[in-house]
């Protein structure tokens, strides 16, 4: 019995270049944060379109979590940061970034209204500077490692 190899040459750049298509790609998909708890209404608006997030589905940059009357939800962030979001809420995740290997550290929330229990993880601790929670009348920089926020 006879046995045929076949030895395929990709030249290095090819292969490098697939290396990082699929490293951009999966950078690309993943998650901000997780949902952690959900109850009453909750919805995430994405592209456009809305959804009602479960346990464990992820929260991504440019999504808006909203909250109805009796709506509540809780949010991990990849660095640990935990989000608690109450009643009648919006927020807006305009960016986010936890890449310690590269030091590249950005979190930005945008909270149109309602209220957020929020509790810094790593990123805060790494980068402070690095950290912004916004509303339509202040900005805060975290310092700290709580803080409860309300935007009317």
């Amino acid at each position: 019995m006879r046995t045929t190899r076949l030895i395929v040459h990709v030249p290095l750049a090819l292969l490098a270049l697939a290396l990082v298509l699929c490293a951009s790609a999966t950078w690309a998909e993943a998650p901000a944060a997780n949902f952690r708890t959900v109850s009453g209404a909750v919805t995430v608006e994405r592209a456009g379109s809305s959804s009602v997030p479960v346990p464990g589905d992820p929260l991504l940059v440019g999504d808006i979590l909203r909250t109805g009357p009796d709506g509540k939800a809780g949010v991990s962030f990849q660095d640990g940061t935990r989000i608690a979001v109450g009643p009648g809420s919006e927020l807006k995740v305009q960016s986010y970034r936890f890449v310690p290997l590269e030091k590249d550290y950005d979190f930005d929330v945008y909270m149109q209204r309602g209220e957020a229990a929020y509790s810094s993880g790593r990123l805060a601790r790494l980068a402070p500077e690095a950290v912004r929670f916004r509303t339509p009348q202040a900005a805060v920089g975290v310092r700290g490692t709580r803080f409860l926020i309300r935007a009317e």
